[in-house]
């Protein structure tokens, strides 16, 4: 059945289950042709939620993308909205879905971990924040100024810096205690109550509570100096003037003694998104963590408590929820995420949208800071998308072409001639779909040869989708054979052929830029090499490539290394052998049976059948 025939009737379906959509709350699936989940979500009203899809132009990249894909849609009712939110999760979890919120950090930024358990815990700096029992600090942006700050606090608490087995296995104290940096814990020079106070007071400046620690210094060196102990004061000052510097670097001030999160939202003209979520602590800023959505097919709004739903619902045990979480705004499932949030935490929580004030403020800097990051690394994560699009405009594709399929030929002098089709899907390669044959009575020239493959592919496996563009790796005559077939299989599809550049003579040279052919187009298209459809082209046809000759090189090896299998008197060790004494099948088939015998020591009977064997293969 002709892709366009088959696009209408999937059109007329949707719109009779539109009509249908029931007025009330529930989950909405969007599904691929082949049933998979492209994206869920939740509604208070789903008629109205769904509806809006598909009322109009799709004002992003992501959606337009989405909706291209969509042939079904299921709705699940639920009674309430935390039935709705709880229900929404599991099918994420469950489904994976490609255009919902994946919860990746675009950077590592380092915690640091505390393991109370130890009687003699350590701070150390980690990458990754683990379910382990252990406390955890962070993340912190600035690398460099943990690193001090973590200097400090260990020379001042004099706290260890040997690590496991070294500091287990210690039977005397290191230099850091003589220069009295350590406490010497290792040996026994400090008592375990006391080194857990020392590491108490360390922690709660960590955790950006270190005013209380501040004034009990304060306290102490005022009463060194009464006294006249100066020289226990002086170490007192030293200490509070470090800590201060830790403290006024640490953090910027919030202006109030609490704890929230600060979701910062941005979004750019391609539709990709980026929040920042900013943690603040007893009034600090103690942490940012920048979060990218270069797939995010939802509508933008619904993008923070998506998120939230994911961050502390995937992370519940590490990443507690605070009593308050400042959002750009708060959307129509508020009640019900609140409710939820608030089972996690164990207490009250607040999903607030200020629109003044300090909290306003804060919700700025959150958004200036995922702007910043938007405008920087998520560029890169969106190329798939800018190049979908532009590939649409060079080909005159309708929409973005959201399922690419390259192919290439693959031999050796005619020998053992194989073919590899490789998918990508959002501009990235889709190793599912990746496909190899293998041409036994491989045809004379590589035209027929792709025209076999296409041959195969489209009337063999019509249950498998077709794609949006099919790519070629050759000129305009691969891409009319190629062309022919589909005719005649009543199949259509956009072809693109894409040659390799040559220069005035005619010789094929890499410096030259590659040659488009498009069906029904006999002169080879113009693109800018700096365009983001060239690079995204370039890459599927040599995607294909590289996954063809990796596949002719295994079947060209599995027949080097079977073949000689077949003569009496060679077995596996002894073909190998031969192999790498000759280097290859044909300088072996070049050896008379005297230089068998001679250099391989074979016995004259069986270097004349192998020498038989090779002649006649």
């Amino acid at each position: 059945m002709p892709a366009k025939r088959q696009s209408t009737e999937v059109k007329s379906d949707l719109g009779k289950k539109l009509a249908q959509l029931p007025d009330q709350p529930g989950i909405y699936q969007m599904l691929a042709e082949d049933g998979s989940v492209l994206y869920v979500g939740k509604a208070i009203s789903l008629r109205k939620r769904v509806r809006s899809y598909f009322s109009g132009r799709p004002d992003r990249a992501k959606t337009a993308l989405l909706l291209t894909r969509v042939r079904d849609i299921e709705v699940i009712l639920t009674k309430s909205e935390v039935e709705a939110l709880l229900l929404e999760n599991n099918l994420i979890k469950q489904y994976r879905p490609p255009f919902n919120v994946e919860l990746k950090d675009d950077k590592q930024y380092p915690y640091v971990r505390l393991d109370s358990r130890q009687a003699f815990p350590r701070f150390e700096l980690v990458r990754r924040r683990r379910r382990d029992g252990a406390r955890y600090f962070g993340p912190f942006p600035a690398v460099a100024a943990l690193r001090g700050t973590l200097a400090v606090l260990n020379r001042h608490f004099r706290l260890r810096r040997c690590r496991g087995e070294r500091f287990a296995n210690r039977v005397r104290p290191c230099l850091n205690f003589q220069m009295n940096l350590c406490s010497g814990p290792c040996c026994g020079r400090v008592s375990e109550l006391e080194y857990r106070r020392r590491v108490g007071s360390a922690a709660l400046i960590l955790g950006g509570r270190g005013r209380s620690v501040l004034l009990r210094l304060e306290r102490r060196m005022r009463a060194a100096a009464e006294k006249l102990d100066f020289e226990r004061a002086a170490e007192f000052r030293d200490a509070l003037a470090d800590l201060r510097l830790i403290l006024e670097n640490q953090a910027i001030d919030a202006g109030r003694d609490e704890d929230l999160d600060v979701i910062g939202m941005a979004v750019n003209v391609t539709g990709a998104c980026a929040l920042y979520l900013l943690t603040i602590r007893r009034g600090n800023v103690v942490g940012g963590r920048p979060f990218s959505f270069p797939a995010y097919g939802g509508v933008p709004d619904d993008l923070p408590s998506a998120f939230l739903q994911r961050y502390y619902g995937a992370e519940g045990e590490i990443y507690r929820p605070p009593p308050v979480i400042v959002l750009p705004a708060v959307g129509e499932f508020s009640a019900g995420l609140e409710a939820w949030l608030e089972k996690i935490r164990g207490g009250r929580v607040k999903l607030v949208a200020p629109q003044r004030g300090r909290r306003l403020k804060l919700l700025e800097l959150a958004c200036r800071n995922a702007q910043e990051h938007l405008g920087g690394q998520v560029s890169e994560n969106d190329f798939p998308v800018q190049a979908l699009a532009a590939i649409a405009q060079f080909c005159q594709l309708k929409s973005p072409p959201e399922m690419i399929e390259g192919l290439d030929i693959s031999n050796l002098q005619d020998q053992g001639v194989v073919a590899a089709l490789v998918t990508f899907r959002g501009g990235v390669p889709f190793k599912e779909g990746y496909r190899h044959y293998r041409l036994a009575q491989a045809p004379p020239d590589d035209f027929a040869r792709m025209a076999e493959v296409v041959r195969r592919r489209f009337a063999a496996e019509k249950e498998r989708l077709f794609p949006d563009l099919l790519v070629l790796d050759g000129g305009l005559a691969q891409l009319e054979a190629v062309a022919r077939v589909l005719r005649e299989l009543n199949v259509e599809i956009p072809l693109l052929a894409i040659a390799k550049g040559r220069n005035e003579k005619g010789v094929r040279d890499r410096h030259e830029p590659d040659h488009f052919f498009g069906s029904g187009h006999r002169e080879p298209w113009c693109l800018s090499v700096f365009s983001p459809a060239y690079r995204l082209l370039q890459q599927v046809r040599d995607e294909a490539h590289r996954f063809a000759v990796t596949y002719h090189r295994q079947v060209r090896k599995k027949e080097r290394d079977t073949s000689l299998l077949e003569v009496e008197g060679i077995g596996r060790k002894r073909a190998l052998t031969l192999l790498r004494m000759f280097g290859s099948l044909e300088e072996l088939r070049q050896a008379s049976p005297e230089v068998l015998v001679s250099r391989a020591r074979l016995p004259l009977a069986t270097a004349r059948r192998l020498h038989e064997f090779l002649c006649n293969h």
